[in-house]
């Protein structure tokens, strides 16, 4: 299996992948200079997480207990049990998220979007969509170890990142639709910046940079068409395969899968397929494709045209299966809202010069509209 058709339950949430392209983003811009010695200086990074406090369950399976070897409590890991925060560091906590209805747009816009289709390849469509636009508010605190390390950090967040900040982000799922989302923050004015006065025995107390940004993106509203699922079913028979298939070559419909473990004399030579369309098929072992056939079968039950098949002299019957499929009516990219087409002819070698430009002599034709009427 690729890697680009694995599915996850995750992958459809789009503000999550908003916040990933925010930590992304912060994680790949944000660092300092450290002087370690007269001939030695170093670039400290500053890494970006998502805040996981009051979840319980994530501190207890990621931290707690945990070595190289497993959860467990084995003191004779690589690594030492606990929790080990590295500083410095920086939490992204999601505060708020609001709809800003006065940035919305008209609903009756094309939009491109990638699908997986029953074949398993990526297809490009397109169709209506709606952009409502969102604002998302998160609060970022940056741990930091010195003093001197917030005032090294807090002018490397001017320098690279004042003001305007964009990012994209691939959202969406394989099955409905995936589409890209820009984004864009602005840095705050204002930082504040705390740092430790007491400490305690069992204290955690950092030196912190702490502000919030608002996220102004949009969450597409795709009007897709709508999916119909059929139910699909094939009996292979001793003598020919029977199904509703319409077209074996657009499904996995493999004789060599579905005579396995028959007697290679036992299988039909050639293998013919019926369908409930009224259509015979014959498999051809060359090309390992279906070809459609004119003539009818050859039974004792005469095979009528516009009827269901009767298989009943085909043989015993020796496996079943069902499953159910999508078809779809959704317009592919390909297919073109408007032509443009040329109206006069020129002779081989005419240089471009003379030729009209966009809009002389030529014509605009539209096939269909690029809205629902």
């Amino acid at each position: 299996m690729a890697t680009y058709n694995l599915k996850y339950n995750k992958d459809d949430s789009v503000i999550r992948h908003i916040i990933i392209g925010l930590l992304a983003d912060l994680n790949s811009k944000l660092s300092f200079f450290r002087q370690i010695s007269n001939d030695e200086r170093v670039i400290v990074d500053v890494p970006f997480f998502y805040a996981v406090s009051g979840d319980d369950n994530f501190i207890k399976d990621n931290f707690l207990f945990s070595n190289v070897n497993g959860p467990s409590c084995d003191p004779d890991g690589d690594y030492a049990n606990g929790n080990y925060d590295s500083v410095p560091r920086g939490i992204v906590n999601l505060t708020s998220f609001a709809v800003d209805p006065s940035k919305l747009v008209n609903k009756r816009n094309l939009g491109n979007y990638s699908m997986m289709n029953a074949q398993g390849l990526m297809e490009g469509y397109v169709a209506e969509f709606e952009m409502i636009p969102v604002v998302i508010s998160v609060d970022v605190e940056i741990l930091l170890s010195s003093q001197l390390d917030t005032f090294k950090l807090t002018e490397a967040i001017v320098k690279k990142m004042y003001k305007a900040n964009f990012f994209h982000v691939d959202a969406g799922h394989l099955e409905e639709g995936l589409y890209r989302i820009s984004s864009e923050y602005m840095m705050p004015d204002d930082y504040t910046q705390e740092r430790p006065i007491e400490y305690g025995f069992d204290s955690k107390d950092n030196y912190k940079i702490t502000f919030s940004l608002e996220i102004n993106t949009f969450i597409p509203s795709f009007d897709f068409e709508e999916d119909i699922y059929t139910k699909y079913t094939r009996s292979v028979y001793a003598t020919a395969i029977v199904g509703n298939y319409e077209d074996p070559n657009l499904v996995t419909l493999d004789p060599n899968e579905l005579y396995s473990g028959v007697a290679e004399g036992d299988i039909p030579d050639p293998v013919m397929y019926y369908d409930n369309n009224s259509t015979v098929w014959t498999w051809n072992n060359d090309t390992t494709t279906w070809i459609l056939t004119d003539s009818q079968p050859q039974t004792d039950t005469p095979f009528t045209l516009g009827l269901t098949v009767d298989a009943s002299e085909f043989g015993p019957l020796l496996n079943t299966n069902s499953q159910f499929l999508r078809t779809s009516a959704r317009r592919k990219n390909s297919n073109r809202m408007f032509a443009f087409r040329s109206t006069s002819d020129y002779k081989e070698g005419t240089p471009d010069k003379d030729k009209p430009v966009l809009g002389d002599n030529r014509d605009i034709t539209s096939s269909t509209l690029p809205f629902n009427e």
